[in-house]
């Protein structure tokens, strides 16, 4: 039986599901499909009151701070040139930091969720807290207000991070890389969508050479690094693609009547993860 399901994260899109029972696919069992059944309900249901968005107003993780470049000199003591950043040797120069940009965590807060070990069994702790870190791709643990730690990624097949509407569910993809977690797009007999996480940081660089100018910026940043694929589930086979019409037309071109139906029936949307996980529960029907 098939159960499709589309949920809302935290910055409005909807991440789509489709799973089906894959008798004709060795890699595919049954304990599997039931845990990731099982994340799904946990992420559609209106349990969880974290009020992210509330958490995200009223907190600032890093503020902005000045930074002296070139600071005054004792009365008597010879001036050694001009600092770093400074443009002349006589007027001293401050710049602003700004708050720092980013985050290298997916959630600003830490959530509830699900765990699926290496055995397929679901893990159901009401009193952890999980979240994700970008950088390591790591899952994050926090109990009773302690220091979070990062669970072995060995002994974890799935997870689920439940937002105060629907949530984010990650799997480990053996035939992408057995290594990492990628969040689920679109899961299906025929075809399936994962995004890969990466995050880098890149730390303020502003400065002054010449004249009044500024180059550089004056903000720390932490930047995502984002790779969507698409696995074809019968060959075992993947691609890399992006949210375009090109790329994904390039990408699905074996089902290309299919997919130019489909761009026809939905010329006027947007090509965004919602787009992709409806085309892909079309290709899996």
């Amino acid at each position: 039986m098939k159960s499709k399901i589309i949920l809302t994260v935290s910055i409005c899109l909807f991440v789509h599901f489709s799973s089906k029972a894959q008798t004709n696919h060795t890699k595919t069992n049954t304990l599997e499909m039931a845990a990731f059944n099982r994340l799904v309900d946990f992420i559609s249901a209106d349990t969880q009151n974290a009020k992210i968005a509330e958490y995200e107003k009223n907190n600032v993780s890093h503020v902005g701070e000045e930074h002296i470049l070139s600071n005054p000199l004792a009365r008597g003591v010879a001036r050694e040139g001009p600092e770093s950043g400074s443009w002349d040797k006589f007027l001293p120069t401050v710049y602003h930091k700004e708050a720092t940009v980013g985050s290298p965590f997916l959630i600003s807060l830490y959530v509830q969720g699900l765990v699926v070990n290496q055995m397929d069994s679901v893990i159901n702790k009401p009193e952890y807290e999980y979240n994700y870190d970008k950088i390591t791709g790591n899952l994050l643990l926090k109990r009773n207000n302690l220091n979070p730690i990062a669970v072995n990624k060995d002994q974890v097949n799935m997870f689920c991070l439940k937002l105060d509407k629907g949530g984010y569910i990650f799997s480990k993809v053996p035939v992408i890389n057995a290594n990492e977690f990628f969040q689920v797009i679109a899961r299906g007999s025929n075809y399936s969508s994962y995004k890969l996480y990466k995050n880098i940081f890149i730390k303020a660089n502003q400065k002054t050479t010449s004249g009044y100018v500024p180059d550089g910026q004056n903000y720390d940043e932490y930047q995502d690094v984002i790779t969507y694929y698409i696995v074809d589930e019968k060959k075992q086979e993947w691609s890399i693609f992006e949210l375009t019409k090109k790329s994904i037309r390039k990408t699905l071109s074996a089902q290309s009547g299919e997919v130019e139906q489909y761009f026809k029936d939905h010329k006027y949307e947007d090509y965004t993860e919602s787009f992709v996980a409806q085309l892909i529960d079309k290709l899996n029907n």
